[in-house]
């Protein structure tokens, strides 16, 4: 079965040739153009979603007036997907109070390289970028604030300091938009500031003294689209298409307010307007547009369990095809919870089974590190639906797991509103034959329970289905925090004298504390360590007061407990 995948390439210049992508087949068709700053298009099935429409829209919004977005940028090298979705996240961030300052575009570009011996995305710093290389190093790598990665810095410098860098956050959700709906553009926009949005880009459509752009040529063949990926921060119904080139206008008002990475200086702020009615903005063989819906802030005390780093390339919709008999199935990914950050809140996946639900489980592994597949010993996490083709993040009830090797699994259950259960893979991806993305995936990483009364893993699948031996894994991610009560400074999972004697001769220097037991022995929230803490502890220990201790560490899944989850 041949499967086509959009390859967005954002690049000063490509010289015309036959590029297509696929994941594990070759596809020989035609593809490529001359591009100028772009996104190379291609064959794709798009994955948009249409959104539920809370209120009346506005007539008019722009979250550049409200104060949201940061100044423009001047793209460096083919990276306009870099930039365009770092003013995405930006933007959000500000809106939301996180974080008012610039990411680093550059620590995204060097991060997402990779030579032909190691597993990655086949490109140097100063080839193209392929679509979702953003969203799989923003929901994975983390967000990087430009300070403490700038500009400037060279790839030398990346491979020097990329163990030290710390990210601000997570991309925990993403919304793939459907751009034929046009409302839910603008409630994505409305909700989260902006969104990533693609088009042709040709200067013979631009009036660059009213920075309008209308493209009205529909029938341009995708292998001579030019591309271009940018910020979309607003709209104005009432936008006059007069502004637009003489003998290239629209026949009605309305238009879209796009950020640039092309420099302040352009078009004389960096900004622009794109007519409503543009042939190719949102154009599914750029690849979904989207916005960046929701981002899980860092720190000492948490921490993101994966096995990919990659995020989504393709969907693994093998299960739709195979009669399961009735059979619910299960994606899991078995996670290394050994460490203090044992306790779940929130769990992360890609689907583009709109309308479908969900149900997320933990999965005790047996000594081998398999699930294990009496579903009787699964704890449930939490449900919902899928309301939107994209990353979606399941926000649930805190819960420790033991210290050791565990999985969690995403069950996608069928409705009236969607049969399909398909879920995000890095499967890997060939260009006219030329692998241009490994997963680097092995055995043990990922499995699918109910395909058979045993867990199949994921590579098995491929190598026996499908004759593949690259495979790939699936993109669920546990957002965790450290499991031990505040408190427990020597982060043994329990409270005791022991904790309020290490601050006591901490503060005497007899004993020694790290980042991790500084904040965790803070048991009044205070923000430094003091007698008071070692007080506090012996009273909550005594029971004279609660203290801050959120819990008492242990794990909420008992091995021995049997749980009905029917």
């Amino acid at each position: 079965m041949k499967k086509t995948f959009s390859i967005a390439l954002c690049l000063a210049v490509i010289l015309s040739s036959a590029v297509c992508a696929y994941a594990a087949e070759i596809d020989s068709s035609p593809q490529g153009a001359y591009i100028e700053a772009g996104v190379v298009a291609a064959d794709y099935e798009a994955a948009g979603s249409s959104l539920d429409v809370t209120s009346p829209l506005p007539s008019y919004y722009s979250s550049l007036d409200m104060g949201y977005t940061t100044p423009v940028r001047q793209q460096k090298y083919n990276t306009c997907w870099a930039y365009s979705s770092s003013a995405v996240v930006e933007t959000l961030m500000s809106k939301l109070g996180m974080y008012s300052g610039q990411l680093s575009t550059m620590c995204m570009n060097y991060a997402s390289c990779a030579d032909s011996n190691s597993p990655g995305w086949r490109r140097s710093y100063t080839d193209a970028g392929y679509p979702y290389i953003a969203l799989g190093y923003l929901t994975s790598e983390g967000i990087i604030a430009e300070d403490d990665f700038p500009e400037s810095s060279e790839y030398s410098d990346y491979e020097l300091k990329k163990d030290e860098l710390e990210p601000l956050g997570y991309v925990d959700s993403v919304i793939y938009l459907d751009g034929i709906d046009k409302d839910s553009v603008k409630q994505a926009i409305y909700d989260h500031g902006a969104i990533v949005g693609n088009f042709h880009y040709s200067l013979t459509y631009l009036n660059s003294a009213t920075a309008a752009y209308y493209c009205d040529l529909a029938t341009i063949a995708t292998a001579n689209l030019n591309g271009h990926a940018v910020a979309i921060v607003g709209w104005d119904d009432d936008y006059d298409s007069s502004n637009f080139k003489n003998g290239v206008q629209p026949k009605s008002n309305g238009a879209w307010l796009c950020k640039n990475s092309w420099g302040e200086n352009w078009c004389g702020s960096g900004y622009f307007w794109i007519s409503y009615e543009d042939e190719h903005i949102f154009d599914s063989r750029f690849g979904p547009s989207y916005a960046v819906a929701g981002v899980t802030e860092t720190g000492l005390t948490r921490s993101l369990k994966q096995n990919e780093i990659y995020g989504a390339t393709y969907s693994f919709s093998e299960m739709d095809e195979i009669d399961l008999g009735g059979r619910p199935v299960t994606y899991v990914n078995v996670l290394d919870f050994s460490d203090y950050y044992n306790k779940i809140d929130k769990i992360t996946f890609e689907s583009k089974a709109q309308g479908a639900d969900y149900e997320v489980y933990y999965i005790p592994c047996d000594d081998s590190g398999v699930p294990l597949a009496d579903e009787n010993r699964w704890m449930f996490l939490g449900s919902g639906t899928v309301d939107y083709n994209g990353y979606i993040c399941a926000d649930i009830e805190d819960f420790i797991v033991p210290r050791s090797r565990g999985a969690v699994g995403v069950r996608i259950i069928p409705t009236k509103d969607s049969s399909s259960i398909q879920i995000g893979v890095d499967e890997w991806l060939t260009v006219r034959g030329k692998l241009i993305f490994d997963p680097g995936s092995t055995n043990g990483l990922s499995y699918i329970m109910g395909y058979k009364n045993y867990p199949v893993d994921l590579m098995d699948f491929y190598r026996d289905y499908k004759d593949d031996t690259v495979g790939g894994t699936f993109v669920i991610k546990a957002h965790c925090k450290v499991g031990c009560p505040m408190g427990d400074t020597d982060l043994d999972g329990e409270l005791t004298i022991l904790d309020a004697n290490h601050v006591q001769r901490y503060l005497v220097g007899l004993y020694e504390f790290d980042e991790l037991k500084t904040v965790i022995g803070d048991i009044d929230g205070d923000g430094e360590i003091s007698i008071l803490d070692a007080t506090r502890i012996q009273r909550v220990l005594a029971g004279y007061q609660s203290g801050l201790a959120v819990d008492d560490g242990e794990p909420d899944y008992d091995p021995n407990d049997t749980i009905n989850i029917d």
